[in-house]
């Protein structure tokens, strides 16, 4: 019996992947205005809403039909989690592949190279540019010359993501350069806080200073003092220079 239901999962496994490989590609055209279903790689088009004809494939066989039986594409497989996207441009055809795994990519990108050179050598078409950037492989076919090739790959909107399987090794280092920032960030605010509060101080305590020097300087100038020195202060020493009278000091033996 255990048997048996294995055997029946592996058929319904078989069915399926059977099923995944045989549908048809998706259109652009086919797909709601929304964006909501639009698969992820067709966003990497340039200009992607307005292409209509371009073609979403999971197959190698969906593929070369979108892009018209190129023989370079039939260097990889199209495994699990393997998709593709084709539109037609003026400067000619792109083909973007992306692949699950940086090592797919890699294994891709060799097995597309030899097949490249393989095709040179047998006086077959090739594509006008071919590169790898990051688990994508850009393909560009039927360009009048490299460099319109080069400005199409360029418009490409690579989506790069990175994730660590298990621990990644360089956590602590993040943190402790995120924390450096942080308490950086948290003293130069703290300095410029201070500053501009000292300077804050220094202007209104100049300006309450001058306005109390400037009243009171008002004030004594408003005042009518009578003075005949000329306006200067006169120190009256005349008593001290006058000699003692002496009519009222008993002379000598008149004690």
């Amino acid at each position: 019996m255990k048997k048996f239901t294995s055997l029946l999962f592996l058929v319904a496994l078989c069915a399926s992947a059977a099923l995944a490989r045989t549908q048809p590609p998706v259109r652009a055209s086919d797909i709601g205005s929304s964006g909501d279903d639009v698969p992820v790689l067709v966003m990497h088009l340039p200009d992607w809403e307005r292409k209509a004809d371009a073609v979403y494939a999971r197959s190698t066989a969906e593929l070369q039909k979108a892009a018209g039986n190129q023989p370079t594409l039939d260097a990889f497989e199209f495994d699990e989690g393997v998709e593709a996207v084709t539109a037609k441009y003026a400067d000619g055809r792109l083909v973007v592949v992306e692949f699950p795994t940086p090592q797919h990519s890699v294994d891709a990108d060799a097995a597309v190279k030899r097949r490249i050179e393989e095709l040179k050598g047998a006086g077959q078409p090739v594509p006008t540019l071919y590169s790898r950037v990051g688990n994508y492989s850009v393909f560009v076919f039927d360009a009048p010359d490299f460099g319109a090739a080069e400005r199409l790959a360029s418009r490409v909107k690579y989506e790069k993501d990175v994730r660590w399987l298990g621990r990644n090794p360089h956590a602590e280092e993040i943190a402790t350069r995120a924390y450096t920032s942080t308490m950086g960030g948290v003293i130069l605010t703290t300095l410029k806080t201070t500053g501009l509060a000292i300077l804050l101080c220094l202007g209104v305590g100049g300006a309450i200073g001058g306005v109390i020097f400037l009243h009171r300087r008002a004030q004594r100038d408003a005042q009518e003092v009578y003075t005949d020195a000329g306006g200067m202060v006169r120190l009256n020493i005349e008593d001290l220079n006058t000699p003692p009278a002496t009519s009222n000091l008993l002379g000598r033996g008149q004690e």
